[in-house]
């Protein structure tokens, strides 16, 4: 069910078991509400389709500040286990950070996943963003200074942490979290035996087109395929681009239409 009070919550589509399902993981300081219009559209596909909420987000700058790349992955871990155990067709979808956690979960349950379809998979981030500290506050310059109140509504709708004065130094921990997490998935993606779809945009503002490329170049023999977008930045997607991501995953479950 989609969440009623809190809008961060993880929710639950359902469809028959043997339909299969898929998974979306939300990024740094993300939110399950992110993948609210793909999950409904792999619900109405036949699909049943879970959102996470990662550990410390959804809540206070205090807990988010406790995260670790190691509690968010053992999350996913889990969760992609516990579904495993009714659901023999499993995908998983990752926006930013979340496409981390989800190529490293695909190497170790491979044996259920049957593709994973990253979204903005930070391999290399802009010249913004190259730092820790430029990140962070890059990041809420962008934000604060979008006339746009649809891209505005976009990236506050993405943010499930609640903004407090000691957000910019309770995130330095996490984010040095999040670097060990893209080494990690780095080294992982020689590992990785299941068909792929990325999803760049030349627009982003934090993670580089250059991402692409490591990842193409990091696989080994797996059948690969990616979207290149123009407009998107990185919590924002225009209709036209949205429609894209749709087929694409659409496409990486089914097989193109004809």
């Amino acid at each position: 069910m989609m969440p009623d009070n809190n809008p961060h919550e993880p929710f639950f589509l359902g469809n028959p078991a043997d339909n299969g399902l898929v998974v979306f993981i939300h990024g740094f300081m993300g939110s399950p509400r992110q993948f609210i219009r793909l999950a409904e559209t792999v619900h109405r596909q036949g699909l049943s389709a879970a959102a996470l909420l990662l550990p410390g987000h959804g809540g206070s700058v205090k807990a988010f500040g406790a995260g670790t790349a190691a509690r968010w992955q053992e999350h996913v871990d889990s969760e992609v286990e516990r579904f495993a155990n009714d659901y023999a067709s499993i995908w998983l979808v990752g926006h930013s950070m979340g496409g981390l956690l989800a190529i490293n979960a695909a190497v170790k349950y491979s044996a259920h996943i049957r593709g994973i379809f990253p979204i903005a998979c930070p391999f290399k981030l802009t010249k913004f963003s190259a730092l820790s500290s430029q990140l962070k506050r890059f990041r809420l310059r962008r934000v604060l200074s979008i006339n746009s109140d649809t891209i505005k509504a976009a990236y506050r709708g993405s943010c499930s942490i609640q903004l407090s004065a000691s957000l910019l130094w309770r995130i330095v921990k996490p984010m040095s979290e999040v670097e060990k997490l893209i080494q990690a998935t780095k080294d992982n993606l020689p590992n990785i035996r299941i068909p792929m779809t990325a999803v760049y945009s030349t627009s982003d503002e934090l993670t580089a087109i250059g991402s692409l490329e490591i990842l193409k170049s990091g696989l080994d023999g797996v059948a690969f395929e990616h979207l290149v977008l123009s407009d998107s930045m990185h919590a924002y997607y225009p209709e036209h681009d949205m429609a894209a991501v749709e087929q694409a995953l659409v496409n990486m479950v089914y097989g193109p239409r004809k």
